[in-house]
């Protein structure tokens, strides 16, 4: 693998660049919100990616050039003077080089992905693409098939009996291990970086995922490799040539048999019947009408023919019970049923094979018992389909005839949804018989969907993969490693890794409908950083794929896809209203639960979201939105705790202390089982200690202070509190004793605390302001000057301090300098203030307060050109005060001047 790691842009982003298999990985962390617009362009025949984000460090930039990849060619950078961006140009080695960029949430990252396109755009203009790559591969064992029958019908042959489909001769009833396997050589055909490591496993996104929707995937049938061997080896009949006319008539109707004029034939039939009722041909005929009509019942799709095919079929062996066709169509006749799903009439007729003296020492005996397992099994009656299976190895030695036995009774069980007797068969099957793992891909598939419903991730990941690795052609290849990108997601593995196992799905099987909840997955992930233009597009393409899409509940799945899609936007009210479109029209779905929990958490994802944001109005906005629909009657906890934060910051600390009270309660109730942890994984809630931390800080601005005393004496354990809730509780601790006059204690409390900090220093800024105001009351001058110092030392390390804050701290600490005439010392620190900060905060109160020391002073120019760096913008009143002060001291200029010319005037001046 190709890795190469810098840093860009600043010291706490990272750059990554990477070639996992057959994708080149660009990815950039470091960022909470990324800015950025990529597009595809092409200048002089030469295609290019171009990638416009914030500008990178030189250094950097000379790490991410001409990277050795199959797809760019290199790596140009540049800046743009217009938005301040820098524009990173990945030059492509040929236009079939396609991208796929998308944003992750934990970490925080925007990728892209190199990736070598074949016919990957499902066009909305041409969505029939879909079926395009089933129909070539369809077409192709047409045309093989064609080709080996031609060779066959070369060569002189019996009617065919059906002991040539003997399993252990060579070339008999299973095809090739290679052929049922496939081979990919691709440059990962072991799908090595979709493993799951130890260390990448979190229990929490399991949790979480649990209310995520994800599709069943259909069954995956084993083959009835003798039906399927029986049907690629049609006989051949054979005619030895007459002078006689009944003869050539005979030969005549077996031409148009051979050259498929099967309407002709049937017609002919029936007047060569009449015409030689005794006919020795009739034997050969009467069955070679029976595969007339259900050639013909396939064309026209008519049940009726068929029931006519079944009908000759049925004359032929009732008429010719020796004939060496017998046996073959006895037992095709009950897996022709089957193909119907006619399991009645299958088992009718395969019992009949299977009681048939005749057949008693054949094989097609245990054929036609294995097709009446399996239609049991289609009616549920399990343990009548598990009593044949028994029976067959009871009597059966043959080694490939007990695997598949073995092989269908996991089947069994998984189509009964007895998940855990389905994995144990499986494994005992592959355990028992080597060949089971070579000849029966459902031992992996359906192990893996019986697994991940019995929430055996881990377990159901490799399964995936094995199935992946080992049938790579095969027809659900798309299904096991879209479940292998869902399961990468579920167990809390990167992002990027999951997103890498969808696109490897579209990579390797193209638009088939069977890559549809892959793309889908896709769509939804990119939907976060679309521009609108591109996102109306999305959705349309969205919809298109689900027609094309056979499973079942797709539809509700790709609503839950488009929803989660503006939920990764935080748009969540287009969310909610599109679920709940959804559930208006399809209100008895089964899962229908899954979309109205969706909803529900949506809504309260909002609530998060603007609780996050400090939009406390817009929250219970919302809320009254939805309080007598969705919210009524809904089981959530945190919706009360959120509703509460909003009160909180209203006033109304009534209201607030009732709603985070009835939180704790609640979470009280389950406090120690299971379903606690599941709560507090998908809501949110802070600690039990932060609760009551809550509580009492809200009884303290209601003027409750016994109540805000005795919830925060139930605080026992303050470690479990964050760092700001630790600083908060010192805090109102002091207050409390302020209140009740123990100035002593209020003291030492906010003391320890500024002594003994060790966490963040940002987060202990309001204990040693506070800290400081006490020690100025106390009149402790040189103490709160210390103190006042180490807040601003904390404000001027921020990167953008809080400026209410940052006033009241400055105006504070000035008017304790003033008093003390400490005027050099009061300049060094305005100045100090807005020289580090002014640039991003345009600190007009602190600039016109240093101005006013000048003045004061007498420093008449420096207070003006201090003054002067005040805009009118940023605080009008700060402006005015200066130019008044400016203004004050001109005329005091020109006023002494004027009574120095007056000589009384002039005395009285000296005499001062």
């Amino acid at each position: 693998m190709l890795l190469v790691s810098t840093k860009i842009w600043a010291a706490e982003v990272v750059g990554r660049v990477s070639l996992q298999g057959e994708t080149f990985n660009f990815e950039l962390s470091g960022q909470k919100n990324w800015d950025y617009d990529i597009k595809r362009i092409k200048e002089k025949n030469v295609s290019k990616i171009q990638l416009s984000v914030k500008p990178l460090e030189q250094a950097s930039i000379e790490q991410i050039k001409n990277i050795e990849n199959p797809f760019v060619k290199s790596i140009k950078v540049s800046q743009k003077s217009t938005d301040g961006k820098m524009l990173i140009e990945f030059i492509l080695k040929d236009e079939q080089t396609e991208t796929f960029d998308y944003l992750t949430d934990q970490p925080s990252k925007l990728i892209v992905d190199f990736y070598q396109a074949e016919a990957l755009e499902s066009d909305l203009k041409a969505p029939v693409k879909l079926d395009k790559p089933e129909k070539k591969i369809e077409a192709q064992k047409a045309k093989k098939n064609t080709a080996k029958k031609e060779n066959l019908s070369n060569k002189k042959r019996e009617p065919a009996d059906v002991d040539f489909l003997r399993i252990d001769e060579p070339g008999g009833i299973e095809t090739s291990i290679i052929s049922k396997a496939g081979l990919y050589d691709g440059g990962d055909s072991q799908f090595s970086r979709f493993l799951m490591r130890e260390n990448e496993y979190n229990e929490e996104s399991i949790i979480r995922s649990e209310s995520n929707y994800y599709l069943k995937f259909p069954i995956l049938e084993s083959d009835f490799s003798f039906w399927k061997k029986m049907k690629e080896n049609p006989p051949l009949y054979e005619m030895a040539t007459q002078k006689d006319t009944e003869n050539k008539e005979a030969r005549l109707l077996k031409t148009l048999f051979n050259k498929k004029r099967y309407f002709v034939f049937k017609k002919t039939y029936d007047w060569f019947e009449k015409k030689y009722p005794q006919s020795k041909y009739l034997e050969m005929l009467t069955f070679m009408m029976g595969d007339v009509l259900i050639e013909l019942y396939k064309e026209e799709k008519v049940d009726a023919i068929y029931e006519q095919a079944l009908a000759t079929y049925m004359k032929a062996l009732e008429k010719y019970p020796q004939s060496a066709l017998a046996e073959r169509t006895s037992l095709m006749t009950g897996m022709l049923a089957i193909e119907k799903s006619d399991y009645m009439s299958a088992i009718r007729k395969l019992n009949l094979h299977a009681d048939n003296k005749n057949y008693k020492s054949k094989i097609s005996r245990q054929y036609a018992q294995i097709g009446i397992a399996y239609s049991l099994s289609q009616l549920n009656k399990l343990d009548d389909a598990l009593a044949v299976l028994n029976q067959i190895e009871k009597e059966s030695k043959d080694p490939l005839v007990l695997a598949s036995t073995a092989a269908y009774r996991g089947d069994f069980y998984f189509h009964a949804k007895k998940y855990d007797e389905a994995i144990a068969t499986y494994d005992s099957s592959i355990k028992k018989y080597d060949i089971v793992a070579s000849l029966f891909p459902s031992a992996f598939f359906n192990k893996m969907e019986a697994q991940f419903w019995r929430k055996k991730y881990k377990d159901s990941h490799l399964s995936a993969l094995d199935f992946t690795k080992n049938f790579p052609t095969h027809a659900f290849a798309p299904y096991a490693l879209t479940r292998v990108g869902e399961l990468l997601d579920m167990m809390g593995a990167d992002q990027a890794k999951s997103v890498g196992a969808f696109l490897e799905t579209h990579f390797r099987y193209g638009d088939n409908p069977k890559t549809i909840v892959a793309r889908l997955h896709l769509l939804s992930t990119r939907m976060k950083s679309m521009k609108l233009e591109e996102l109306d597009e999305t959705l349309k393409k969205m919809d298109t794929l689900a027609e094309y899409s056979q499973l079942e509940n797709i539809d509700q799945f790709k609503t839950t896809m488009i929803a989660d899609g503006f939920a990764r936007r935080s748009d969540y009210k287009r969310a909610v209203a599109i679920l709940s479109n959804f559930y208006q029209q399809n209100p008895s779905r089964p899962d229908s639960k899954q979309v109205t929990a969706r909803i529900i958490r949506n809504i309260n994802d909002d609530l998060k979201n603007l609780a996050d944001k400090k939009e406390y109005k817009n929250l219970l906005k919302t809320y009254k939105e939805y309080a007598d629909t969705w919210l009524k009657g809904q089981s959530r906890i945190d919706t009360d705790y959120l509703l509460g934060l909003a009160y909180e910051n209203a006033g109304v600390y009534g209201v607030s202390i009732d709603k985070f009270t009835k939180t704790a309660e609640r979470l009280n109730a389950i406090k120690g089982s299971p379903q606690e942890k599941i709560v507090r994984v998908n809501q949110y809630l802070p600690t039990t200690e932060g609760l009551e931390l809550k509580i009492a800080l809200n009884a303290f601005e209601n003027k409750n202070f016994q109540q805000a005393y005795q919830t925060l004496e139930k605080i026992k354990n303050p470690l479990q509190l964050t760092e700001e809730e630790q600083v908060e509780r010192i805090v109102l601790a002091s207050k409390l004793y302020e209140q009740k006059g123990d100035t002593e204690t209020s003291i030492r409390y906010l003391s320890e605390l500024s002594r003994l900090w060790k966490g963040n220093p940002e987060l202990a800024l309001p204990a040693v302001t506070r800290l400081a105001d006490m020690q100025t009351k106390q009149n402790l001058v040189q103490e709160a000057i210390a103190t006042y110092k180490k807040s601003l030392d904390i404000m001027l390390k921020q990167e953008k301090p809080e400026l209410r804050i940052l006033s009241q701290v400055s105006r504070a600490y000035l008017d304790l300098l003033n008093k003390q005439n400490q005027g050099d010392e009061a300049k060094a620190m305005l100045t100090q203030i807005v020289q580090k900060l002014d640039p991003k905060l345009k600190l007009s109160e602190q600039k016109y307060q240093l101005g006013l020391l000048y003045f004061k002073s007498g420093e008449i120019k420096k207070a003006q050109q201090t003054w002067e760096t005040i805009t009118d913008s940023e605080d009008g009143i700060w402006k005015k005060l200066a130019q008044e002060k400016l203004q004050q001291s001109g005329w005091d200029e020109s006023y002494k001047k004027h009574i120095k010319r007056i000589p009384a005037m002039s005395k009285l001046e000296g005499a001062k």
